[in-house]
């Protein structure tokens, strides 16, 4: 990713915390976890990565 543009969102403490939990677990950042998570959702405009994070199957719409 050559140029990146900041976003910021508000969500709850307890997301937040859900959130570095897992990224920590994995060896990502925040950032990088959150973006992997909107690649590979359901119905994300985006390709699919090379590597899911998850065993749940992807929906196509």
């Amino acid at each position: 990713m050559a140029l990146s543009v900041n976003v910021t969102i508000s969500m709850p403490p307890e997301m937040v915390r859900k959130i570095d939990e897992q990224s920590k677990n994995l060896g990502m950042s925040r950032a990088e976890y959150v973006r992997h998570l909107i690649q590979q959702a359901p119905d994300s405009p985006f390709e699919d990565p090379d590597v899911r994070l998850n065993q749940s199957p992807r929906v196509d719409a």
